[in-house]
């Protein structure tokens, strides 16, 4: 009776499955779509043959997906945009899109072989700080997982902590490491979500321009940070907007300047 009492309990606490918004499956929307892929398709069939009819068609499929976009945006979007983008040989913004996608699908394998394809064609390689890869190696759970599946989570091993406790006090049979176990769970996942409350994570982006002059100040008249430009693809961090001027951090914690047409954010538009 107990057992099935607890069942029951964590059945009606389990989040509900996602709806579909009804944005999405709006008749506009699907022919959209339906148009976006049949010309992306069309496209792949000719490039063998015709390099130029295949681009005219991808700039048409990339019209129609980023129309889509402008309306609400959601993962399997981006990364069809982020795939048009790779065709057209825009590595810049296909990394963008690619990253956009990951906030909607981060367990995605092939958004993850794709993104890691890309990345292996960019001019610049940066890496990243080792404190930064020890530190996403140990809270994985932190850097991998998105704050509203971290606040899901905390809510259903809170409930289960106290349903398994309840349960223990009723009966042997519930070992004392379980509601322990739950307890970890919500004090580790607590401490990440208070932790973005408390210092949120930087906006991240992408140098989209083929290439650009980072400098030492917002202005053309302070000398360059690098004896090379940035490139296309380039990973950095926002640390202050200035007007036509961004000030950024790239990977390896180098900081500089460049101009704002250069670059866009993972957590703007298409």
């Amino acid at each position: 009776m107990v057992t099935r009492l607890l069942l029951l309990l964590v059945v009606l606490l389990l989040p509900s499955a996602p709806q579909v918004h009804a944005a999405d499956s709006t008749p506009d929307r699907q022919q959209l779509m339906q148009e976006a892929s049949e010309l992306f398709r069309e496209a792949n069939q000719v490039a063998p043959s015709d390099a130029d009819q295949a681009r005219e068609l991808y700039e048409k499929s990339l019209l129609r997906y980023r129309k889509l976009a402008e309306a609400g945006g959601n993962g399997k979007l981006y990364y069809n945009i982020g795939n048009t983008y790779f065709r057209l040989h825009d590595l810049g913004r296909a990394i963008l899109n690619y990253r956009r996608a990951q906030l909607y699908l981060p367990d995605d394998e092939n958004l993850r072989q794709n993104l890691a394809f890309v990345e292996s064609r960019r001019v610049d390689r940066i890496e990243r700080k080792e404190k930064e890869k020890v530190l996403e190696t140990l809270f994985f759970f932190h850097y991998d997982l998105p704050l509203p599946v971290r606040v899901t989570i905390v809510v259903v091993a809170a409930s289960l902590f106290w349903l398994l406790l309840i349960g223990r006090l009723l009966t042997p049979l519930i070992s004392i490491w379980l509601p322990a176990v739950s307890l970890t769970i919500v004090l580790l996942f607590v401490g990440s979500v208070a932790f973005d409350s408390f210092y949120p994570p930087p906006s991240p982006g992408v140098i989209v321009a083929p290439e650009v002059t980072a400098r030492k100040g917002d202005g053309v008249n302070f000398s360059p940070s690098f004896t090379e430009p940035l490139h296309a693809g380039t990973d950095f961090t926002l640390v202050e907007d200035r007007g036509s001027w961004r000030h950024i951090e790239l990977a390896d914690g180098r900081r500089c300047w460049v101009e704002a047409f250069a670059i866009d954010l993972v957590s703007e538009g298409s």
